[in-house]
């Protein structure tokens, strides 16, 4: 999944409306494939809400292993890929869905399911058009090869690549 030949652009993915992917279980990946300067130049400070609502700062890093051709954004698993994808980048909502709060304060998502759009308008505060971001600097993986006991499967898979890859959007407080 992390192989430049299985991460494909996010804008390429799209054909007209449609969405080039399929409809099966599996485990995914959302990669920065833009100027990682870019990436790290960006706002890497959210204020999340830990144990008793105490803020907690949290500072994105340069953390991610060497062997990685590009930093990895987000992890997750779903029952169905292209629907999943659908949820995080929400094409249909033209313009930011989120608005920054002052002091990196992790606003309220626009929904549950859209981790990697949250996250790109978090750490990239003034840009007035993130679909257009998403599409041309991050870039998309998968693994749908889960024959056996493929529901515990997936889950270690998410879980074991987490731990190793280390995805900026993938980190949430201790509740």
């Amino acid at each position: 999944m992390h192989m430049r030949e299985h991460i494909q652009p996010v804008g390429k993915i799209f054909t007209g409306p449609r969405i080039s992917l399929p409809e099966t279980a599996g485990v995914y990946a959302f990669w920065w494939i833009g100027s990682k300067e870019e990436l790290l130049s960006s706002n890497r400070h959210i204020v999340l809400k830990g144990p008793g609502g105490r803020p907690v700062d949290v500072v994105y890093g340069d953390w991610w292993p060497e062997e990685l051709i590009y930093p990895c954004l987000y992890i997750g698993k779903s029952t169905n890929i292209k629907k999943r994808f659908s949820l995080h980048i929400k094409s249909g909502s033209l313009g930011r869905l989120h608005v920054p709060l002052d002091g990196n304060i992790k606003a309220k998502p626009a929904t549950t399911s859209c981790q990697l759009r949250f996250g790109i308008e978090h750490i990239f505060p003034s840009e007035e058009d993130p679909l257009s971001m998403i599409y041309a600097k991050v870039g998309f993986s998968f693994n749908t090869d889960f024959p056996d006991n493929a529901i515990a499967e997936r889950f270690f898979e998410e879980d074991k690549l987490v731990g190793l890859w280390r995805p900026w959007f993938n980190i949430d407080s201790e509740r």
